[in-house]
């Protein structure tokens, strides 16, 4: 199962560039990032609320709202910002150098998150070998940023 799982998440990583690439095209059709952005939104949040009724979810959205920590909610402006961010960096840096260093960064703070178990996250302190994963990441960019 573990393995399936990260098959999962690698095959759900191929599709950021493509939607990021896709929303950017938007964006300069439209000539407005923020636009594109809330287009993509939209349009999620439409076909989030099709799939919610055709599988006939349990709303505890009241309940859920009450138990919720603050921090719950700024999922979805961090989602924004992300969005919007990469509709913007796309036609600067291109796909592969705008996600070598997304994915750079979600590594960095992802050391931290697991470090010190933020969020509920499980600990998995930060080793030597975890380190060198995310320098190696680095140095792809530079590669990538050369080439």
């Amino acid at each position: 199962m573990r393995y399936f799982l990260m098959l999962l998440a690698l095959a759900v990583g191929c599709l950021l560039p493509v939607q990021a690439s896709i929303n950017a095209k938007l964006g300069v059709f439209l000539k407005a990032p923020l636009m594109a952005a809330l287009v993509n939104f939209m349009v999620g949040g439409f076909v989030l609320l099709l799939v919610i009724l055709g599988t006939r979810t349990p709303n505890n959205l009241l309940l859920a709202a009450k138990e919720a920590p603050i921090y719950a909610w700024v999922g979805g402006m961090m989602g924004s910002i992300f969005v919007g961010s990469v509709i913007f960096l796309i036609p600067r840096l291109g796909a592969a150098l705008s996600f070598g260093l997304i994915v750079a960064g979600q590594l960095v703070f992802s050391l931290v998150l697991d470090h010190f178990g933020m969020f509920g996250v499980p600990v998995q302190p930060i080793n030597w070998g975890r380190i060198l994963g995310v320098l190696l990441i680095f140095a792809g960019i530079l590669v990538v940023q050369k080439f």
